[in-house]
């Protein structure tokens, strides 16, 4: 009796052991859960998003460390091209994307029609390159062949093609999308991902694009360094350039910018991002305000040499508002870009 009554209060202090771990493991994922919410950056609905890291201002572990699982995929952004039209990929870029192969997100690398002249100064969205390059079948696929060669010998995940200012040309756009459909073949037989960016002014109506890459629409500049000051974007342009896209084919992901523009009352316009928007409004002692329809903070402020400024940016609330009109159209998002923001 006296070993049966032993045996029993054993076993009553081992449940009561298992029951309190229980309860404690519990506790502590509830925790992990409430941790993770609240440490969010942008709005749960929103899902993963994918981010652009620029070579001239790799400044960005803070933030990518603050996004954290939210961040999806990094853009490495940008290979360009010399006076040849060969590419180049800026060693600080390479650099960083060295140092973070480990970090767990996706890793693209993006190709931009930039030139890189003699004199070191850009020719940017340089048009006579894409026609040079996507002339003829043999020159698109030597580039096919460079492009992909550079993605998988660097070990990257995917690639991304940002080719700009074609506008109108309906000829040009034939031959870019004969090479993205060539591009797009060689990525599924590498395993590589891909990812085309596309301008507001894209004419899609009259362009056929070809279902398997992932196309990117840019949500951003409706006003810009050559327009009055005004928001970058808001809910009525987004949601008109998401009503555009339905006629391209397979997945779409829609960009948004962070920071603004500066515009001075003699026409310069200077890009700023949150933090010197931020540092100018200390500096002006300035009093901001954020228009209702877009989210975007403005204010004005008189320097040193008595010129008006008027600035107009981007911060979290902004970038927030913007993303859940796209989240909620069912689409995933991009942000252009890492660097300078004050998630």
């Amino acid at each position: 009796m006296k070993n049966k009554q032993k045996y029993m209060l054993m076993f009553s202090l081992i449940a009561s052991i298992f029951i309190f771990l229980g309860c404690t493991a519990n506790k502590d994922v509830n925790n992990e859960t409430i941790s993770e919410n609240r440490n969010s950056i942008f709005d749960e609905s929103i899902g993963k998003i994918s981010a652009w890291a620029a070579y001239w201002n790799l400044d960005v572990d803070e933030e990518v460390s603050i996004l954290g699982s939210q961040l999806g995929s990094v853009s490495y952004f940008e290979a360009y091209f010399d006076n040849k039209y060969e590419i180049i990929i800026p060693d600080e870029l390479l650099k960083y994307f060295n140092e973070t192969k480990s970090e767990n997100y996706e890793k693209y690398i993006t190709f931009v029609n930039d030139v890189k002249k003699d004199d070191n100064k850009f020719s940017l969205k340089d048009i006579n390159l894409l026609k040079e390059i996507l002339s003829d079948s043999e020159l698109q696929n030597k580039y096919v062949n460079d492009i992909t060669s550079i993605a998988i010998n660097n070990e990257f995940d995917g690639i991304e093609i940002d080719f700009e200012g074609i506008k109108n040309n309906i000829e040009l756009w034939d031959k870019y999308i004969e090479f993205i459909n060539k591009l797009y073949y060689y990525c599924e037989k590498s395993n590589l991902k891909l990812r085309i960016i596309l301008e507001p002014n894209t004419p899609i109506e009259d362009i056929n694009f070809g279902e398997g890459p992932v196309y990117v629409m840019m949500c951003y500049n409706l006003h810009g360094s050559s327009t009055k000051p005004g928001e970058k974007a808001n809910p009525e342009f987004i949601n008109n350039l998401i009503d555009k896209m339905e006629k391209v084919p397979g997945t779409k992901e829609f960009a948004v910018a962070s920071g603004g523009f500066d515009w001075d009352e003699n026409g310069k316009t200077t890009s700023v991002d949150e933090k010197k928007a931020e540092e100018l409004l200390e500096k002006y002692k300035s009093e901001k305000k954020r228009d209702s329809t877009s989210g975007c903070i403005y204010f004005e402020y008189i320097d040193e040499s008595n010129i008006k400024h008027e600035v107009w940016y981007a911060d979290k609330d902004t970038l927030n508002k913007w993303m859940k009109v796209i989240s909620e159209r069912g689409h995933k998002v991009s942000l252009w870009r890492l660097g300078g923001n004050k998630f």
